[in-house]
């Protein structure tokens, strides 16, 4: 619908626009916005001046009728209930009841939880207060562990000794018998005992030997003793040994005599029994019988000594010696023998472990030493 032109030149508030199809408004606050071939239009209301109307359509497509919204006289949008009926879960005041009970019941439960969690936390510190308690306990359980520890290894001990104790005793017994060894003198009394053992500074009174085994020992028979058992014919027996053998004896050692065929006392000489060697060489000369040095030296000729070994002392300085001075028997005299002549005929004694002749001849007679 085209609206009747105006004349120009009225003053209107109301105007028609270029194409004079239309009203041209002129309304605060409006941007008209182009992009590309899109126009749109801004409009910014003011509260307090503006107002606008909005519309509803009963189409979300947009394609229904339009209606405006209605509000009260405060403002409130109006709404129509168009059923009574809520959907499932919907707020009622039984359902509120309901949840209020369910609430009211929870914080029931709430306040003995914390109850509870009060106890529970009251029995948790008596068991932390107990828990050390038993730590205590333990430890001094151990300390009692260790001293049963220590008194089970000494009763181990002790029982050991008790059975070596016992195991001796039993070792002692022979059948039903014990066996005893005295082992202090006995004191005076008239009980006869069957055998006696060595007891030194005990008196047993009288004793009258009838036999004695076979042996080297002898008795040493003194005072008048000895009178009576020459007279009574019983004489010191001794032994027939006079062949080369050897008896070896110790100090403080007692042997018997012995005899030649003839029943003479038996006297070895010591000299040279162990042998003896005639040198006319410079060879060193040692002895290789075992326990025997040299203990004479006869030269047959004017003899002279080498100068390194000639004369080797088994003990230097106490017997000539190549370089030993004999100083162990007089610090002021001796002299070693070097470069000395022996004449013929002289014979000289001591232990020596060997010579080297330099000149001249000897005989060496070996000894036990």
């Amino acid at each position: 619908m085209a609206f009747p032109k105006f004349q120009t030149k009225e003053v209107l508030n109301k105007v028609l626009n270029s194409g004079e199809d239309a009203l041209k408004v002129d309304i605060d606050n409006v941007t008209l916005k182009t992009e590309g071939s899109d126009i749109t239009v801004e409009v910014h209301t003011d509260k307090a001046e503006d107002s606008m109307l909005i519309f509803a359509n009963t189409n979300k497509a947009g394609s229904g009728t339009s209606y405006v919204p209605l509000v009260d006289s405060d403002g409130h949008l109006q709404v129509d209930a168009m059923s009574s009926a809520l959907p499932s879960g919907a707020a009622t005041a039984a359902n509120q009841s309901t949840i209020i009970g369910h609430v009211d019941g929870l914080e029931t439960l709430i306040t003995s939880s914390n109850t509870k969690l009060d106890t529970l936390e009251t029995t948790l510190t008596a068991i932390e207060t107990d828990a050390a308690a038993v730590e205590v306990l333990l430890t001094a359980a151990n300390v009692d562990h260790a001293a049963n520890e220590a008194l089970l290894t000494t009763i181990d001990a002790d029982t050991g000794a008790i059975k070596t104790a016992v195991e001796t005793i039993d070792n002692a017994i022979s059948g039903t018998e014990m066996q005893v060894d005295v082992v202090a003198a006995l004191p005076a009394g008239s009980n006869a005992i069957g055998k006696l053992a060595a007891n030194s500074g005990v008196d047993i009174g009288d004793v009258d030997v009838t036999s004695l085994p076979a042996s080297t020992n002898t008795i040493e028979v003194v005072g008048d003793a000895a009178e009576d058992a020459a007279v009574a014919g019983n004489p010191l027996l001794s032994g027939g040994r006079y062949d080369n053998s050897e008896r070896t004896l110790d100090n403080g050692d007692v042997g018997a005599l012995a005899l030649d065929p003839t029943g003479a006392v038996y006297v070895r000489e010591y000299l040279g029994q162990s042998g003896s060697i005639l040198v006319t060489g410079t060879t060193a000369v040692t002895t290789s019988v075992s326990g025997t040095k040299f203990v004479a030296i006869q030269f047959i000729e004017d003899t002279v000594f080498a100068s390194s070994g000639g004369l080797v002392a088994t003990t230097e300085q106490l017997w000539p010696d190549d370089t030993g001075t004999g100083t162990t028997i007089d610090s002021n005299g001796g002299a070693a023998i070097d470069s000395v002549t022996f004449p013929q005929g002289m014979t000289i004694f001591g232990r020596w472990d060997g010579f080297t002749l330099a000149s001249g001849k000897c005989i060496g007679y070996l000894g036990k030493v």
